[in-house]
C-alpha cells in the first residue's frame, strides 16, 4: 500500500496542473487544513508571495469556522453533495479585509480538499453557479481532462479533450479509447487505466508520444488517479494530459546540441593531440635533419681539407696519385654542391618560390640524356639495363632542368640500392598522362616505410639498405617538383625484391595542364 506521504505527493501533482490553469484562486489543502499548494491567482487575491502561503493553515488567509475538536468537519460538510460553497472574510498582506467566496471539493478518500477562491463581488455578477461549477472549471482548463468508469468508457471530458479528438464532449461520452486511437495505443491506455483501478495507485507524469496527421510528433505528460464514490470505493479513473511538445522538442534539441558539442570537443581534442604529436615528431625530425646535414657538410669539407693540405705540403710526388687526389677533391666538391643545392631547392619548393621554365617537349629526350650518364656505372656494377621508350609519346609541359633532376634522383637510387639483377626504364602514354616507370631488382622498401618515403625530414632505415647516406631530401624534392608541375610521383615496392617508381605528367591538352598555365 502507498504511504500517506506518497498519496499526498501524487494528489498534489495531479491537481497542480488543474489549479495552475484555472481562472480562479486555487488551494490544495490536507486533512489538517495545511496548504500544500496554491496557484498564482491566490497571490493576486491576497497579496502574499506563494512561498509565504504554502505550509500555513487556511486561517492565515481567511476566517476558519471549523470545530477544533473535529478536524474532519470540512469533509462531513461536502460528503452529501460532493462540494460546498460558502462565504468567508479574507485578510490581505496589507491587513485589508475582503469578502471571498469559497468552493470546496473533497479529494477521496479523505486525503484533502481542493478549494477555489474568488472575491465576492455580487455587483459585478461574478457569483459561481454551483450547479455547473465542475464542468465550468473543467472547460476553462487547457489541459485535457477525462473521467472514465470501470469499463474504461468516457463519462465526462472537458472541452480541451474533446477538441483534441475533433468532437464535442457529448460525442465522446460512452466511447472507449479504441474508438479514437490505433489499437496498439488504445491497449496501452487500457492497461494503464486498469492498473490504476486494480491497485488504487496513481500514474503520475507518464510521458507519451504519438504521430500527428501532419507527420509531426506530439508529446504529452499524463497523470491518472483513481475516482472514488462517496463511500470511498473506486468507480473509475480521472486523467489529466498536459501537452509538453515544445518542452520535449527543446530538450531534444538541447541534447542534440550537447551531443554535437561533445563530439566536436572530442574531435578537436583528438586533432589537437594529433597536431601536438606531429609537431613533436617534426621537431625531432628537424633536429635529426640538422645533425645529419651538419655531418654531411663536415664530411666533404674535412676530406677536401685533408687532400689539399697533403698536396700543398708536397707529400705526394707520384703524378698518377696526384691526379687521383685531384679527382677526389672534385668528387667531394660535387658532393658538397649537391648537398647545398638540395637544401636550397627544398626551401624554395616548400615556400613556392621555385621558378619553372615551362616548355612543351618529349619526356623521352630527358630519359635518354640522363641514362647516358649512368651507362658506365651500371655496367661497372654488372647490372642489366633495359630501355623501352614509346616513340609516339605525346608532348607534355615541363621544366627540362627540374625533370632531369627528378629522373636523375630516381635513377641514382635505383643504381645505389641494386646490387644485382637489372634496371628497366619504360615510357608510356595513357589517356591523360605520359609516364616514365623505373623498375629495379634492388633491396626494396618495407611496407611500413612506404608512406614516409616522400616526406620531408624522413629517411628510411639504412640497416637493410646498404650504402645509404645524404640528406634524405631527394625524394621529398622530387615530390614537390612533380606536384608543382601538375604531375605525380609514386612508388610500389616489395621488400627484398625491388621497387617501381612512376613519374607522370599531364598531356598538353589535359585540363590540368591548361589550368596550370
Amino acid at each position: 500500500m502507498e504511504t500517506e506521504a506518497k498519496i499526498q505527493e501524487t494528489n498534489t501533482e495531479f491537481f497542480k496542473h488543474m489549479l495552475d490553469s484555472a481562472n480562479l484562486g486555487g488551494l490544495f489543502v490536507n486533512t489538517n487544513r495545511t496548504i500544500i499548494y496554491c496557484n498564482d491567482k491566490i497571490r493576486t487575491i491576497f497579496g502574499y508571495p506563494l512561498t509565504e502561503i504554502v505550509g500555513k493553515q487556511t486561517d492565515f488567509l481567511y476566517g476558519d469556522r471549523r470545530n477544533p475538536a473535529d478536524k474532519d468537519e470540512i469533509y462531513k460538510a461536502v460528503e452529501k453533495r460532493g462540494f460546498h460553497v460558502g462565504n468567508a472574510l479574507g485578510l490581505t498582506s496589507e491587513g485589508k479585509k475582503i469578502k471571498i467566496r469559497l468552493t470546496t471539493f473533497t479529494v477521496k478518500p479523505n486525503n484533502g480538499v481542493v478549494i477555489f477562491v474568488e472575491k465576492d463581488d455580487r455587483n459585478t455578477g461574478l457569483g459561481i453557479r454551483t450547479e455547473h461549477l465542475l464542468q465550468d472549471f473543467l472547460d476553462t482548463v487547457p489541459d485535457m481532462i477525462y473521467f472514465k468508469d470501470l469499463d474504461n468508457r468516457f463519462i465526462m471530458v472537458n472541452n480541451a479533450h474533446a477538441r483534441a479528438l475533433n468532437l464535442t464532449p457529448e460525442e465522446v461520452k460512452g466511447k472507449t479509447d479504441l474508438d479514437f486511437f490505433p489499437e496498439e495505443i488504445a491497449k496501452q491506455y487500457y492497461k494503464d487505466d486498469t492498473y490504476v483501478i486494480r491497485t488504487g495507485k496513481a500514474i503520475v507524469g507518464k510521458i507519451e508520444k504519438a504521430k500527428r496527421p501532419d507527420g509531426g510528433t506530439t508529446y504529452v505528460s499524463t497523470t491518472k488517479v483513481p475516482h472514488y464514490d462517496e463511500n470511498g470505493k473506486i468507480v473509475g479513473t480521472i486523467g489529466i494530459t498536459h501537452n509538453i511538445t515544445d518542452k520535449m522538442i527543446a530538450e531534444e534539441e538541447l541534447r542534440a546540441h550537447k551531443d554535437n558539442l561533445e563530439a566536436l570537443v572530442k574531435r578537436r581534442t583528438k586533432e589537437l593531440k594529433g597536431s601536438n604529436e606531429r609537431l613533436l615528431y617534426m621537431y625531432k625530425m628537424k633536429s635529426e635533419f640538422t645533425n645529419m646535414v651538419s655531418h654531411e657538410l663536415r664530411t666533404p669539407v674535412a676530406a677536401i681539407r685533408i687532400l689539399v693540405e697533403t698536396l700543398k705540403k708536397g707529400r705526394v710526388r707520384d703524378e698518377k696519385l696526384k691526379d687521383e687526389y685531384y679527382d677526389m677533391i672534385l668528387e667531394e666538391s660535387d658532393r658538397l654542391t649537391r648537398l647545398i643545392n638540395d637544401i636550397l631547392d627544398f626551401s624554395k619548393l616548400e615556400n613556392k618560390k621555385m621558378k619553372f621554365k615551362i616548355i612543351q617537349g618529349d619526356l623521352n629526350e630527358v630519359v635518354t640524356q640522363v641514362l647516358k650518364s649512368y651507362e658506365a656505372a651500371i655496367h661497372k656494377k654488372g647490372l642489366k639495363l633495359t630501355v623501352d621508350l614509346d616513340q609516339s609519346l605525346p608532348l607534355v609541359a615541363y621544366d627540362a632542368d627540374r625533370m632531369t633532376q627528378v629522373f636523375h634522383n630516381v635513377m641514382h637510387n635505383a643504381l645505389k640500392f641494386t646490387e644485382k639483377g637489372s634496371i628497366r626504364v619504360v615510357s608510356q602514354a595513357e589517356t591523360e598522362e605520359a609516364k616514365i616507370v623505373i623498375r629495379d631488382t634492388g633491396c626494396g622498401i618495407k611496407t611500413e616505410d612506404l608512406p614516409r618515403i616522400f616526406q620531408k625530414f624522413e629517411q628510411v632505415s639504412t640497416e637493410e639498405r646498404p650504402g645509404n647516406g645524404g640528406t634524405g631530401l631527394g625524394l621529398a624534392i622530387c615530390k614537390q617538383i612533380m606536384e608543382q608541375l601538375g604531375g605525380t610521383i609514386s612508388v610500389r615496392s616489395t621488400f627484398g625484391k625491388g621497387s617501381e617508381f612512376t613519374i607522370a605528367l599531364p598531356l598538353v591538352l589535359n585540363p590540368v595542364y591548361e589550368k596550370r598555365l
